[in-house]
């Protein structure tokens, strides 16, 4: 078991107990269990499944923009993420809403700085791969 915390700037998703974690980095796909070597990975967009005590239950998120920090001496990980929430309660009417915002933007494209229309395109490909994960 090791502890596990998912957060985004405006509240804790889930902190407790948990047997394993699985998600995608950007770098591959990876499963953590108790006593992992210490990591940092960034995510664009991931499923997260994590198994809570005895493999009795699994939670089951999503996440974009996010960074992964595993402490092996604390036997601790962390998901800091722009955007997380239980698969179950995903909106994909929210999520279709929200990529035709983006694709408005970027067509728009006036008065903004490179940085922004880096991550609109950035975040244009996460919400694309979570509209998908969410019709499977």
């Amino acid at each position: 078991m090791f502890k596990l915390t998912i957060r985004t700037p405006y509240e804790d998703i889930f902190s407790g107990e948990v047997e394993s974690l699985y998600l995608s980095t950007d770098d591959g796909d990876i499963q953590m269990f108790e006593n992992h070597a210490s990591l940092t990975a960034s995510l664009s967009f991931s499923p997260i499944l994590v198994d809570l005590k005895d493999n009795k239950k699994e939670e089951q998120f999503l996440a974009r923009n996010g960074l992964l920090l595993f402490d092996n001496e604390k036997n601790e990980a962390f998901i800091l993420a722009l955007y997380c929430e239980l698969k179950s309660e995903v909106s994909y009417q929210t999520i279709e809403e929200y990529a035709a915002f983006i694709e408005k933007a970027l067509a728009e494209g006036k008065d903004m700085s490179d940085f922004q229309i880096s991550y609109l395109k950035n975040e244009k490909v996460a919400v694309t791969e979570q509209m998908a994960e969410l019709k499977n």
